[in-house]
This record gives C-alpha cells, sequence and structure tokens, in this order.
C-alpha cells in the first residue's frame, strides 16, 4: 500500500520523497499562519513559497494543508479578514502548485470558511482528520452530510480511527460500508503514533495543545503528560504499549484488502525520523528499536529498546485477537520482558533531533 507522510520543504527531505515517489500517495503540512490551526503544538511553519517550491517536485501525489486543530479562538468563527486570510493562503497554494485539499477536525471552522462563499471552496476536498476519531460508518455518514452542504469538495479519502487497528471485524465493517455508499473513496489507516489505545487523555490533550495554540495560556501539555499523564501510565506498566493499536511495517499488507493507504506521523520528530520511518514502512520491515518508528511514544525509545524482528511472526494475530481484559493477562508483559532490553541513559547528538 502506498503511504501518506508529512511534507516539510526542506531540500534533502523532499529529495527523499522525490526518490520514493513511487511509494507515495499523498502528503501533508502545516499552513504558515500567526494562527496555529493544525492540531500540534506551536511549531515553525514553512512560507507559502517554500511550501510551493517543495511541492512542486512532487507533482504526481495529492497535498493537504492542515487545518485540523480541535478549535480555534472563537471570535475567529466570525472573523471575515481573518478566514479570508487563510483562504488566500490556500487559493495560492492552489496555482502555484498542486494543493488537493484540507484536513479538518473542527465542523465550526470548516462552516465558517464556507461562509465565505469563496469559489476556491469547490477546488479543494475537505477530508476529515485522524481526530474525528470516525469508528463507524454512521459517524462518517455524519460527516460527508457536513462536508456536502460546506461547499467543499467531496473527500477522496478517510481516515478511520485507530483503535479499529485492533478490531478487524470493525475495521472491515465500517470500511465495507463507506464505500457501498460512496465506491471512489479510499480508506486510509493511521499506522505509527503509538498512543494509548482509546487513551482516555484524549480530548483534553487536544483541547489544550488547541488552547495554547490560541496563545490564550502557555502550553504545559508535556509538563502535564509527564507528571500525571501518558508518560507515567508507560513508565508504570510499558508493557501496555503492545495495547497501543500501532501497525508495525511488517503487517501492513493483512491490512490491504481493508484499506487502501497507510497514513504516518510525526512531522514534529524531525527529517531524520521520517526518513527512517517511512523506509520501514516501504520496505515493510525493520530491524531496530520499534520504538522509534513511533510518534506519540517516541520518547519511550531512549529507555527501551523493543527489538522489532522479535515479535515475528505471530505478533499480528496477537494484538488483534487481544480480549483487551490485562487483569486476567500476562501475555503482553511476558512478550516485553522477551523482547524489551533498558537502556542506560544518555545524551543524543544535536543531529538526532533535526
Amino acid at each position: 500500500m502506498k503511504l501518506s507522510v508529512p511534507f516539510i520543504p526542506n531540500e534533502e527531505y523532499t529529495t527523499f520523497l522525490k526518490n520514493e515517489i513511487q511509494n507515495i500517495e499523498s502528503v501533508y503540512f502545516s499552513l504558515d499562519s500567526d494562527q496555529v490551526l493544525d492540531s500540534r503544538m506551536r511549531c515553525n511553519p514553512a512560507t507559502l513559497q517554500e511550501l510551493s517550491k517543495g511541492l512542486h517536485h512532487l507533482k504526481s501525489v495529492k497535498a493537504y494543508g492542515l487545518l485540523n486543530t480541535r478549535f480555534i479562538h472563537p471570535g475567529l468563527y466570525h472573523d471575515t479578514s481573518f478566514l479570508n486570510q487563510i483562504l488566500d493562503k490556500l487559493e495560492y497554494l492552489v496555482a502555484h502548485s498542486h494543493l488537493t485539499g484540507i484536513v479538518f477536525s473542527d465542523a465550526y471552522f470548516l462552516n465558517a470558511l464556507s461562509g465565505t462563499k469563496r469559489d476556491i471552496l469547490a477546488c479543494l476536498e475537505a477530508v476529515p482528520g485522524i481526530n474525528c476519531m470516525i469508528d463507524s460508518s454512521q459517524k462518517a455518514m455524519a460527516m460527508f452530510e457536513i462536508i456536502e452542504q460546506s461547499g467543499f469538495k467531496f473527500p477522496g479519502k478517510i481516515v478511520l480511527d485507530r483503535s479499529l487497528n485492533r478490531d478487524i471485524r470493525q475495521l472491515e465493517k465500517t470500511g465495507n460500508d463507506i464505500r457501498k455508499k460512496f465506491p471512489p473513496i479510499r480508506i486510509e489507516l493511521l499506522a505509527n503514533e503509538g498512543c494509548i489505545y482509546h487513551c482516555p487523555f484524549k480530548f483534553v490533550h487536544d483541547a489544550q495543545i488547541s488552547f495554547s495554540n490560541t496563545g490564550s495560556v502557555a502550553n504545559k501539555t508535556f509538563q502535564t503528560n509527564h507528571a500525571i499523564g501518558c508518560h507515567v501510565y508507560f513508565f508504570n506498566t510499558p508493557e501496555k504499549f503492545f495495547k497501543s493499536p500501532f501497525i508495525r511495517p511488517e503487517d501492513i499488507d493483512a491490512y490491504a484488502a481493508i484499506a487502501d493507504t497507510i497514513k504516518l506521523c510525526g512531522r514534529t520528530l524531525g527529517i531524520n525520523f521520517l526518513c527512517r520511518c517511512i523506509c520501514a514502512y516501504i520496505q515493510k520491515s525493520f530491524e531496530g528499536n520499534l520504538l522509534e518508528l513511533m510518534d506519540a511514544t517516541h520518547w519511550l525509545s531512549d529507555h527501551y529498546h523493543i527489538k522489532n524482528k522479535k515479535l515475528d511472526p505471530g505478533f499480528f494475530n496477537m494484538v488483534t485477537n487481544c480480549t483487551k481484559a490485562c487483569k486476567e493477562c500476562s501475555i503482553c508483559r511476558n512478550l516485553f520482558l522477551e523482547t524489551a532490553i533498558n537502556k542506560p541513559f544518555t545524551l543524543k547528538p544535536y543531529k538526532d533531533f533535526l
């Protein structure tokens, strides 16, 4: 299956993607804006000119701008100047590169953009983001209805919630039901987030990121997760990582009859991480530390080395038949003891963060 991957307009990374273009279905990227409009913490987005120049080298793949923040400042929904500035940027990328559409999570924001009645709307697919958590065909249909009413172009694909990666029966049913009603649509799965299964912190974590990205408060999400969130969860029970609904590179063929593309995340972790990750999923094999392919739990790779190849050959069948009744089971604990090594503390070279 082809991949959907982050795009960063770095010359080395762009060349890497160009060389692997036959394996790439689409790229996605953050837009340059005074407001942070995507779902991650504030970083340094590229300018429109940098994005356009980089995307010019990747003409044969689809390109999606990220407007997938959980919410924006409420006043901006009614700020026509702000909304038109965003659409001006999208219009520029349509004219000067090959922007396919946007990824969104906030239906209020979608309708606010729709209210401008700009012609550019009909040129752009509106794709529901992974954080819409679409885990049933009914949820998908509700989202499609909003999109159809908005004036945006109908999405060419939909990414299903990561929890379905471990529930093959429900995944297959959801994908089939969506395809029956909308035959051309492609089904996409997120492979390497590595977060807690049905994460109980997810909604608040996303909201805190969005809140801090409005500029109203300082970003404290890392400290919160480290003190009372997912970091504590995985420190106390690192074996629960195996319960996370990631898909190993070795297992993507098991989803080939269900899904069309695989999405990879981790754009805040730098181009070295992205190149390593993309290569592993293209080759459908990885010889190293499985944690080094994960986004949300990449930090855990400083503490443990999970020998990915020692998980062969029965890992996929084990996790997709799991009861999730952890108190009654020791399989993940035993597997962690067999495959994971404690790592001594070391300082990383600066280049590892690029």
